[in-house]
């Protein structure tokens, strides 16, 4: 038989060729994707329906939950870290607890998390991207006022609500909160609305998303 002749360069081009299939099968596992660092401190969030807590994703980010606070007994716990119902009759890993029209937040006489709120004035849900440097509370003592409440971030004042005495009503204030995780996380939350298609009152329906932190950091 006579020697094919080879074109030159095609000896090297086909040990080169070899050399990396070789290295790809050897070294497969090795050359996986792994996480960035912002993917690691951000991890996205996958909630998780409970027998009293539903949720409705965006698609961006942002969520609905609907969260059944019909029972006067139960709290109904929510942690914002990862969109899963807790129960928060006792201090436990949630940020937002829900009773009849109370919120309360993990902090201050409310437990031990360490969870602050802000009430951002003149924006919208849509336009806030960051959260604010500064105006956190945690929920109080109850203070000079009716009742013997404590004085929540979300019912202190003139609270989430406008209450409607002719109808007995409530009707949530076009007001937005950004909550401070007991993970150090920052979240945007509006409450919708209190009541179901049906009527039922305590079905409170919230819109809420991360955020980015305070720039220069956590206040």
């Amino acid at each position: 038989m006579f020697p094919i002749p080879l074109r030159p360069g095609f000896l090297s081009r086909a040990c080169a060729a070899l050399l990396l299939a070789g290295l790809s099968t050897a070294c497969g596992d090795d050359l996986q994707p792994t996480p960035g660092p912002e993917e690691e401190e951000n991890p996205a969030i996958t909630p998780q329906d409970g027998a009293h807590l539903k949720h409705q994703a965006h698609g961006d980010g942002s969520f609905t939950s609907v969260v059944n606070a019909t029972d006067g007994a139960v709290w109904v716990g929510l942690d914002l870290d990862t969109g899963k119902e807790v129960s928060a009759t006792e201090d436990a890993v949630w940020d937002l607890a829900f009773q009849r029209y109370t919120v309360k937040a993990r902090g201050g006489v409310s437990g031990t998390g360490g969870v602050q709120v802000a009430i951002v004035p003149g924006t919208t849900f849509a336009a806030l991207t960051q959260a604010p440097a500064s105006g956190y509370v945690t929920d109080a003592a109850d203070g000079a006022d009716t009742g013997d409440s404590p004085d929540t971030v979300f019912n202190a004042g003139d609270g989430w609500y406008v209450y409607d005495l002719p109808t007995h009503t409530l009707t949530p204030r076009p007001r937005l909160y950004v909550v401070r995780s007991d993970s150090g996380t920052y979240f945007k939350v509006e409450v919708q609305s209190y009541y179901d298609a049906a009527g039922t009152p305590a079905m409170m329906k919230l819109l809420w998303a991360k955020v980015a932190a305070p720039a220069g950091g956590q206040p």
